[in-house]
């Protein structure tokens, strides 16, 4: 979760959406030229049109629950992991991880009833993009950015899950027949141009053993589709410049 003096929720992602939708709540002027800026990702051209239908990010970000197929496929196929002692497990985990099949098959019944989050059964939990954004036609989720080296490829129970892929693994069912677009926005030099971390964060996002290992659950189609929707990243000097946000409106620290 985001905290400190420099907070990209509170110093980056919540004062530069508030100052676009300030300007045109409805999205129509600014959301399309958005999606157009990140690099280095997919091939395929964003394109959103329409006007917002729902939106959330800083103090009210938008949780996406995990895929019920990825719950199941971690029911069925628990490891431990390398930071634990399995022994400090609770004891219905460590029945998962030993392959007990009545334990199993009572976490896939439960999962399928009522999922319930911190329930032993359930091993992954919402994923929080720092910002959503949705039309009629498209979602777009965005992590945003600012002191991290680069992003986050794990999880408690999944030792390679990237955290943009988990984004939009989460909005693949979500989005059904509308548009899917994710990407980062990270901090730049004034120019705008993307550090070379991030681009090799993207590079990362995108390679296909990664993709793999981050999206066991799902068939090799559905992983090309989210990895199609993938964009990449841009910088928040970029963007600010292009969609006419004033630099200075991004303060450098949370207010005290």
């Amino acid at each position: 979760m985001p905290g400190g003096r420099f907070d990209s929720s509170k110093t980056r992602v919540a004062p530069f959406f508030n100052a676009l939708v300030e300007k045109d709540p409805s999205g129509r002027s600014w959301l399309s030229r958005l999606v157009s800026l990140p690099e280095h990702g997919s091939s395929t051209a964003a394109s959103v049109s329409g006007e917002l239908v729902d939106s959330a990010w800083g103090e009210n970000e938008r949780a996406l629950p995990a895929p019920p197929s990825l719950l199941a496929w971690l029911v069925r196929n628990l490891k431990c992991p390398s930071s634990m002692k399995e022994e400090r497990i609770r004891s219905e985990r460590r029945d998962l991880i030993r392959g007990d099949q009545t334990r199993i098959e009572e976490g896939l019944g439960l999962l399928e009833d009522e999922p319930r989050n911190r329930a032993w059964y359930v091993l992954e939990g919402p994923s929080y993009p720092d910002a959503y954004l949705a039309t009629y036609d498209a979602i777009v989720v965005i992590e945003g950015k600012r002191t991290e080296a680069g992003p986050t490829n794990s999880t408690t129970w999944m030792p390679v899950r990237s955290q943009m892929l988990r984004h939009l693994d989460a909005a693949f069912d979500l989005a059904g027949p509308r548009a899917l677009y994710g990407f980062f926005m990270v901090e730049g030099p004034a120019d705008g141009s993307i550090p070379e971390v991030w681009r090799e964060a993207v590079r990362g996002t995108l390679d296909p053993e990664l993709i793999e290992k981050s999206l066991p659950h799902r068939s090799r189609e559905e992983r090309a589709l989210i990895r199609d929707a993938f964009l990449g990243v841009t910088t928040w000097q970029r963007a600010c410049r292009e969609l006419g946000v004033p630099a200075g409106s991004l303060p450098d620290e949370v207010a005290r």
